[in-house]
């Protein structure tokens, strides 16, 4: 008797302690969750099947066998956020039914359905798909940073590897691609079954495939099978792009085994070329996506696009190091990842391209994108917080992205380039296919070196902003912006001219560092070792008015044109004399990089920071620069930026009538001036936006003359952001208000920004509090970058007073408005701030 009274109350205890488990569990994977979960569960492998039909509204039906070990009796908790009618069956290994709680988008079962020890779980589902990109002929898988758990039931946190073995049966004209190698294809009348190897231990997130009609060549190169799945149709682009894609990914990932010591630690390597892929890569192993107009290049592209595509590939490669083979405990550390992806891309870039300055593009690549987020009240610490990870996609942007890379280059320089890559050769091996997280690596790091980075540590990891650093007669002054009196420790390289030009290395340890000479600084610091938002002074504007051209080192040209910049933002600089500067000393500049950057510059401050009468007074010199700049013999590889910047800018009859003549092929262009189709859009685009009567003409030619049908689909989803009705465009934005019309984000962006483009600003400002009041919506069903860019697309085309105090007035009353998006939020209208604030300053004090 007493034993089972005993057994009883074991019993009831034991149903209290599910219950409140079940009550800890809440949508998302809590930290909690995550933490409780890793300590009870390992060992796990997904053997699944998803029957993929050919017509994208019918369901796709898919099967999961979960193999893990449980360490402790305890509920079993699995994510899905799908509606619970899409759970079919749970059973075991023999068919018999188990039980299930679904809560909180989360599958839970008891204990006493489970053993100690191995079990199996077979679950039939119905696959979730608001991560399949899906459309009539193509589907694939994007399932980062927790989306795995929107595709089917899983353990989706980083930190629970696992082995996946994948059967897939398509329609039998397509081909797939995934994680592991296929080991088995059969075929069928109207379908065929692929089956693929079990893979490595990998992250949730990790997890793809790729379905749909592709083409499929493979290249040997150094002793390696290199397959590329792609939809081109451009025979030029092709031909001229297969062998430098296959050699690229190659020679990365060569230099990669010979940097870290380890052989590359998964099976296969395929590049799969998305068309308007969302991101600029996706590390997956054995199925590495990219966007496809990265990798597909015309033969006269210049060598920004020949480096860009060169980093993205050396970015995805060396992932498969930092990020799969070892990968963060948790994405609070989400950087961690991104960074030496990041890093080790500009190493193997630096081998890519022998002749090219690196110095420089280190500079262009990460100083102003990431100053573009730091210098704003929306910035963030490069290591972040983060409690549940629904909220993760809001951790991406460009201070994990530029900022990291920019502040290991400065450890780096700190603890000397042999004992970094010994330390990260050592943190690879401790953690191989498996987890680590910062203060891991940091500690690593000082047992490696013998020092204490804990200072900073501190203030470059784990604090936020950049400073203000500005050259007085005095010294030079630093400035924290925020407020809180904070000091970045560096050093920087400052030119000055007193009697000729000098080069003094300066160390900045307070917030006034003296300096003699500091009111005659040229460039305040051109070697680029420090980081900030470096102010020109009165007497280096003056300076490069006269002498910019001629700097002889193409990076001090860029650091120049950089401070300038920030001259304009900080208001030191005149808008309209950057751009008399630009007509003045940019058909002396031969150098790609430095152009690009220097133009990109131009187009904001001219569709930014100038009024509308002084944009109409440099309107005619800038359009003649521009048409000037393409038909320049002389002027080589930078034709085709001057000609995208006259698309950016064109208004008068004139430069309308030109671009009408290219896009109709009546124009003579300079050989070396290629318009493909995808420019032939961009022009029929801009040409729309600036006189809407030729809007059914256009869109004729446009369908007549373009063959690519995945740019046709882009272009119809696209073009009714450009017509002349205004209500037709408010039903192409009301339309973007809803989740199901989104499916192809890179296009619903496209359409944002057309609907607020700086011509439409005025019409368009009463979209501002519908896209504030669906960003929560957008980040919950969106992917990671979707938030930043949305409200990029909706925000940038406006420059009134009365947009700025929307947003104020939607921040304030939103007290309790998520801190990350929040934050999305200001650094997306900084440029409003800019603007405006002092004006209401002004007003606050009448």
């Amino acid at each position: 008797m007493v034993c089972r009274v005993l057994a009883v109350i074991s019993l009831l205890l034991s149903l209290v302690s599910c219950e409140k488990e079940q009550d800890k569990v809440e949508d998302g994977v809590s930290l909690e969750l995550a933490k409780e979960r890793k300590a009870n569960i390992g060992g796990v492998t997904y053997k699944l099947y998803f029957s993929i039909p050919a017509e994208k509204s019918e369901a796709i039906m898919a099967e999961s066998t979960i193999f893990f070990e449980l360490f402790d009796l305890v509920p079993v908790i699995l994510d899905f956020k799908e509606a619970k009618e899409n759970i079919l069956a749970v059973t075991s290994s023999d068919g018999r039914k188990i039980p299930y709680t679904f809560k909180n988008e989360h599958i839970i079962i008891q204990p006493e359905h489970l053993k100690k020890g191995r079990n199996e779980l077979v679950i039939q589902f119905k696959a979730g798909e608001s991560s399949l990109n899906r459309s009539d002929d193509m589907l694939y898988t994007l399932l980062v940073p927790d989306r795995c758990r929107t595709l089917m039931p899983c353990f989706d946190q980083p930190d629970i590897k696992a082995r996946f073995k994948l059967t897939l049966k398509i329609p039998s004209r397509w081909r797939a691609v995934a994680n592991g190698e296929p080991i088995r294809t059969e075929y069928f009348s109207d379908y065929k079954l692929y089956e693929f190897e079990e893979t490595k231990p990998l992250s949730t997130y990790l997890f793809a495939f790729t379905v749909g009609r592709f083409s499929y060549v493979e290249r040997y190169v150094g002793g390696r099978w290199i397959g590329i799945y792609h939809r081109e149709t451009d025979t030029s682009k092709i031909n001229a792009s297969i062998p430098v894609i296959a050699r690229e990914v190659s020679h990365a990932l060569d230099w990669m085994e010979n940097y870290t010591g380890i052989r590359y630690p998964f099976d296969v390597y395929n590049v799969v070329a998305i068309p308007d892929f969302q991101y600029g890569g996706m590390e997956h192993p054995g199925a590495v996506y990219y966007r496809a107009s990265t990798m597909f290049l015309d033969r006269n592209a210049d060598l920004s696009a020949w480096m860009k595509r060169s980093d993205v590939i050396a970015h995805e490669t060396a992932h498969m190091w930092f990020g799969d083979y070892v990968t963060m405990r948790w994405f609070n550390d989400v950087w961690l990842k991104e960074v030496f992806a990041g890093f080790m891309s500009d190493k193997i870039m630096t081998q890519l391209y022998p002749d090219v300055n690196h110095r420089l593009n280190f500079f262009l690549n990460h100083y102003e994108p990431a100053l573009r987020t730091d210098r704003t009240k929306g910035t963030h610490p490069i290591l972040q917080e983060l409690d549940n990870l629904k909220d993760a996609g809001t951790l991406y942007g460009d201070i994990i992205y530029h900022k990291a890379p920019i502040v290991m280059r400065m450890l780096e320089r700190e603890i000397s380039e042999r004992r970094l890559q010994v330390g990260l050769q050592r943190y690879l091996r401790r953690w191989s296919y498996s987890n680590a997280d910062w203060d891991e690596l940091i500690k690593l790091l000082e047992s490696t070196t013998g020092q204490d980075l804990q200072a900073w540590n501190e203030i470059w990891i784990k604090e936020s902003g950049a400073p203000v650093i500005e050259f007085q007669k005095n010294g030079i002054v630093m400035t924290d912006e925020s407020g809180k009196n904070r000091v970045w420790p560096q050093a920087v390289s400052v030119f000055w001219d007193y009697m000729g030009l000098k080069r003094t290395l300066i160390p900045l340890r307070d917030s006034l560092t003296p300096f003699r000479y500091g009111a005659a600084v040229v460039l305040p610091d051109g070697d680029v070792m420090g980081y900030g938002c470096f102010l020109p002074t009165d007497f280096s504007i003056r300076f490069l008015d006269d002498e910019l051209g001629n700097l002889n080192d193409p990076l001090y040209r860029a650091v120049a044109w950089q401070a300038l910049y920030e001259g304009v933002l900080h208001k030191k600089v005149k808008g309209e004399f950057f751009l008399k500067l630009c007509i003045k000393h940019l058909p002396q500049e031969k150098n790609n990089l430095v152009v690009n950057r220097t133009l990109s510059f131009l187009r904001i401050i001219y569709s930014t920071y100038l009024d509308e009468g002084s944009r109409q007074l440099i309107q005619d010199d800038l359009e003649r620069f521009c048409i000037n700049m393409v038909n320049n013999k002389a002027e080589g590889k930078n034709k085709k930026s001057y000609f995208n910047t006259l698309l950016s800018i064109c208004s008068s009859p004139k430069s309308c009538s030109y671009l009408s003549s290219v896009l109709k092929g009546e124009q003579d262009l300079p050989e070396d001036v290629t318009i493909n189709e995808q420019d032939k859009i961009s022009i029929a685009f801009n040409l729309v936006l600036r006189d809407t009567s030729v809007y059914e003409d256009t869109k004729a030619y446009i369908m007549r003359t373009v063959k690519n049908k995945d740019l046709l689909d882009r272009f119809e989803y696209v073009y009714p952001s450009l017509s002349g009705d205004k209500q037709v465009r408010d039903s192409v934005f009301n339309a973007l208000l809803v989740r199901e019309n989104r499916v192809n984000e890179v296009w619903v962006e496209e359409c944002l920004r057309w609907l607020n483009h700086p011509r439409r600003r005025m019409e368009a400002e009463g979209y501002v509090p519908k896209m504030l009041g669906a960003l929560q919506e957008i980040q919950e069903t969106g992917d990671i970058f979707f938030p930043g860019s949305w409200l990029s697309a909706g925000l940038s085309g406006h420059t009134s007073k009365n947009v700025y105090t929307m947003v104020n007035s939607f921040l304030e009353k939103h007290a309790n408005y998520p801190q990350n998006l929040k934050l999305k939020i200001l650094s997306n209208s900084d440029h409003l701030r800019r603007l405006h604030s002092e004006e209401e300053n002004r007003d606050r004090l009448k």
